[in-house]
């Protein structure tokens, strides 16, 4: 994995984050000596707009993982501002701005599931899709990047290296709606990955998040669903 310093998407992405309110909350678990990372999506949006010309870089929502701190203190600092996820981290809202899912990165599902060792690295790993695979450190403004750099310059969507696989439904949409979404191409294995393990109730679910103004009609199998606009 590759330690990058790219400042116009570290600047992007903290110009993002400090329009909300919520700012107040990453500043409490600095104080408390916590490590943020800010994962996936708002920073490979960033990363397309800024390096390739590509989409408008606006962040659909946020993925922010909190390492370093107890569940105690997790719980305290964030539990009356956020909704508790399926996941057991929080959803912190605010009208008009993206979302953010919050999450002692600690206790990330993808690790909980296959009984992985904590690192920020198996973390990325554990995202599977190369063209999420990236984290900013906020602290030091360092990009840990497990090929999400090289997936968007190419277009093409893979699997991380040495992918820890778990939620094969939930991966198979995540990266059919990115081919959709993004015009990506799709690795041979990664088509076989979708066509074996894509199912309705991911897709649908999925859909709402990549696309929430758009409707999901579902026909009798997910491989016949269509998304058309609401």
């Amino acid at each position: 994995m590759r330690r990058l310093h790219l400042k116009p998407v570290h600047h992007r992405v903290l110009e993002s984050l400090y329009l909300s309110s919520r700012s107040a909350i990453l500043e409490e678990f600095l104080r408390r000596d916590a490590q943020i990372y800010i994962f996936a999506g708002a920073v490979r949006d960033a990363v397309a707009l800024l390096y390739e010309g590509r989409g408008d870089g606006v962040p659909r929502d946020f993925d922010i993982g909190i390492a370093g701190v107890g569940k105690e203190d997790f719980n305290y600092v964030i539990g009356t501002y956020g909704i508790r996820n399926r996941h057991g981290g929080f959803v912190l809202q605010e009208r008009d701005l993206p979302s953010w899912d919050v999450w002692r990165l600690e206790d990330s599902i993808g690790l909980r599931k296959t009984g992985t060792s904590f690192s920020v690295e198996n973390v990325l790993k554990s995202f599977n899709l190369d063209c999420n695979a990236i984290a900013l450190d906020m602290g030091t403004g360092t990009f840990i990047d497990a090929g999400a750099v090289e997936s968007i310059r190419r277009m093409r969507l893979d699997f991380v290296e040495r992918a820890i696989n778990h939620s094969h439904p939930t991966f198979a949409a995540k990266a059919l709606l990115a081919q959709m979404r993004f015009g990506y191409s799709i690795s041979v294995p990664m088509e076989r990955f979708i066509n074996r393990h894509l199912d309705e109730g991911s897709l649908v679910h999925e859909s709402l998040k990549s696309f929430p103004a758009l409707s999901v009609i579902p026909y009798n199998n997910a491989s016949q669903g269509r998304v058309i606009p609401a």
